[in-house]
């Protein structure tokens, strides 16, 4: 008969300040058989205790040598556009970008930069078993400048897509080339495109009010005509005098008909189309904002992917707390304003739930754009009508601020030229120093450049589109 012992064999895992521990009799013997049982059970300890590790380990702890356990981190990835910058953390060079970082929890400095660019800056807190993203646009520190027209453009119009933008062309050498031009700024592979949709004689588009259509197949061109005060009439009412409904896609007949007494069904017809692109997305949004947007807000313009939207406060309200950031693991670490002040701007994060200020927001005293969510039961030819359908998408005529194609920027305009800001209110950076007339700056759908509507190195008076390389 084989001789029996037993022993006792302890066996630990230690994480953080827990410790599990094990002890296993086990009986040597000099029987065969017992020796393979004693083998596979060692086996299957050792991957256990390996698979508990592994799990551990891709959670973010690391062996600490000081304490002889395994402590938590946080996991930053960095990324940028253009990629291959550099990242400094805390003032101390660490990596390039794109790169996945394991960190101590705790509250960081972080710088992205790359020769030639804007750098990018942000304070993040890293926190155990959880992936915090630091995602930076640069944006180039001299941008190439490239002309798009080169004679006079004025009365520029962007399409409700943000790919098209219609311009009156002046001043060309032939009498002919002149007239409403549509510029394509994105999806041709051998750049933008100008396609001439009408001349400019008999009438000079240049004075008319340029409408773009919902779908962005036409153009309303509007004439107006605005009498003389008097002292009975001090302040008269603008009237419509003719308008003409032009294709996008070709050049339009000289004798195109007017389609004054149409405007009442062209409004009410387009009026259809944007509460159709606007009610389903409010319907995204919580009711407690979408009231706000609604009821209590004015210049309401969502983002590209429609998970932002861009609104000034009428009226004082409190948001209620974020529900849905104590879902998420985590979030921008911006602070907040749940509190809404009137006439403040701010910008409401679908995703996080997140509600940021704006305070480099500014509105025109003039108009202001009221949410199209129904259509006028009588409909009449009204400017103001009108106004408030070309102003559905292009918040250049009610704020110094658009959004950038990607959905995380926004354009500012202000005294000192364009600028790009984080959703958020961080990072200012300015682009140029050119100022665009009448606000007037575009991105193109990638986000490559931006095309202003400006005078560089021509008379004061005589201004082009110009496109502005951010690459």
């Amino acid at each position: 008969m084989a001789s029996l012992a037993t022993k006792r064999i302890p066996y630990y895992i230690t994480l953080g300040d827990t410790t599990v521990f094990f002890i296993y009799n086990i009986s040597v013997t000099k029987n065969p058989k017992q020796k393979r049982l004693i083998v596979n059970a060692f086996i299957i300890l050792f991957l256990i205790a390996g698979t508990f590790v592994a799990i551990q380990f891709a959670k973010g702890y690391r062996p600490d040598l000081e304490k002889g356990a395994l402590t938590g981190t946080g996991l930053l990835n960095v990324t940028s556009y253009p990629k291959s910058a550099r990242v400094i953390i805390n003032d101390k060079l660490t990596t390039v970008t794109d790169d996945k970082l394991y960190l101590t929890p705790a509250t960081y400095n972080i710088k992205i930069e790359k020769d030639g660019f804007h750098p990018w800056t942000k304070t993040l807190p890293i926190k155990p078993e959880l992936v915090t993203s630091a995602d930076a646009r640069l944006f180039p520190i001299i941008t190439a400048t490239s002309p798009i027209t080169f004679y006079q453009a004025t009365n520029a119009v962007v399409s409700p897509d943000g790919s098209k933008i219609a311009y009156v062309l002046k001043n060309a050498p032939q009498d002919t080339t002149n007239g409403i031009y549509v510029n394509t700024i994105a999806g041709n592979i051998l750049g933008s495109s100008n396609v001439q949709i009408t001349e400019n004689s008999p009438k000079d588009f240049s004075t008319a009010l340029l409408v773009w259509s919902p779908d962005n197949s036409q153009i309303l061109a509007v004439f107006t005509d605005k009498p003389l005060p008097t002292k009975s009439n001090p302040k008269p009412t603008e009237k419509i005098t003719s308008a003409y409904l032009l294709s996008t896609k070709s050049l339009n007949s000289k004798n195109v008909a007017d389609v004054t007494v149409r405007i009442p069904l062209i409004i009410q017809e387009w009026q259809d189309q944007y509460t159709k692109i606007n009610q389903p997305t409010l319907a995204l949004y919580p009711k407690y904002i979408s009231d706000i947007l609604i009821n209590n807000s004015i210049n309401v313009y969502f983002s590209p992917d429609k998970e932002k939207v861009l609104y000034t406060a009428t009226l004082e309200a409190t948001l209620p707390e974020n529900d849905i950031a104590k879902s998420l693991p985590n979030i921008n670490s911006t602070t907040e304003s749940r509190n809404i002040a009137k006439n403040n701007t701010y910008v409401f994060d679908l995703k996080e739930g997140t509600n940021y200020l704006l305070p480099i927001a500014t509105r025109s005293s003039e108009i202001a754009k009221q949410i199209i969510l129904s259509t006028e039961a009588t409909p009449t030819a009204s400017l103001s009508s009108l106004n408030q359908i070309k102003i559905q998408a292009d918040s250049r005529a009610t704020s110094n601020l658009s959004w950038y194609s990607n959905s995380r920027q926004l354009i500012a305009t202000n005294n000192e030229g364009v600028n790009i800001i984080d959703y958020d209110g961080q990072n200012l950076t300015n682009i140029t120093y050119v100022k665009p007339q009448n606000g007037f700056v575009v991105p193109s759908l990638d986000g490559s450049k931006l095309i202003l509507l400006t005078n560089i190195n021509q008379k004061p008076e005589t201004f082009n589109l110009i496109s502005f390389d951010l690459k």
